[in-house]
């Protein structure tokens, strides 16, 4: 495993993107909504904002808007992934205060689970850059030239993807029935026991 070029932040956004996955990842398969749902998803959030955050201190970050420079090591392709991520995320804390308002019920969920795709998708990417073993696997010869991004590396983000969307379509159909479930309880005549 390639871990001599890991500095300080870099150990750091680490630790966050750890937490981060825990902290997310039993949300995202423990489908309680009561105080620890919370308090997992403020962990999550808040490790989310640091590894973030850290991105612009890991990678090269010099933007020059009066000439409107972009690219390799000024405003890269992890820049725009840690601001998708933060946007995801801070959209779905919003929508967690808010979910008994319309839209925000199916906001939240979804915000979240965008967010914590990315965050698989940069775990990916990490596992296949840093780990040995799997780094064969993601390059693929270009003209004549190693270059990282395989079909192997394709198919594992793909598989992100995959998972990702499906349990997309899993919250939005757990809350529609919620949802209608609550509704149809207000409906019942007074005085009659729910079955």
């Amino acid at each position: 495993m390639r871990l001599e070029d890991i500095g300080l932040p870099g150990w750091l956004h680490t630790l966050a993107c750890i937490a981060a996955l825990v902290a997310g990842g039993w949300n995202s398969v423990i489908f309680d909504r009561g105080r620890w749902h919370q308090l997992r998803g403020d962990i999550y959030v808040w490790s989310t904002i640091v590894a973030n955050v850290l991105v612009f201190v890991i990678y090269d970050f010099d933007i020059d808007f009066i000439h409107g420079k972009f690219g390799p090591g000024v405003m890269g392709f992890f820049h725009w992934l840690a601001i998708a991520s933060l946007v995801f995320t801070l959209i779905g804390w919003f929508a967690a205060r808010r979910q008994r308002h319309g839209v925000w019920a199916y906001t939240h969920p979804i915000a979240m689970a965008l967010s914590y795709y990315v965050l698989l998708g940069g775990l990916v990417n990490e596992l296949f850059a840093r780990v040995e073993a799997l780094r064969p696997l993601a390059t693929t010869i270009v003209n004549g030239q190693s270059r990282f991004g395989s079909p192997v590396l394709g198919m594992s983000q793909s598989a992100v993807m995959v998972a990702s969307a499906i349990l997309i379509v899993i919250y939005v159909v757990r809350v529609f029935l919620r949802r209608r479930k609550r509704k149809q309880g207000r409906k019942a005549p007074a005085g009659v026991a729910a079955a």
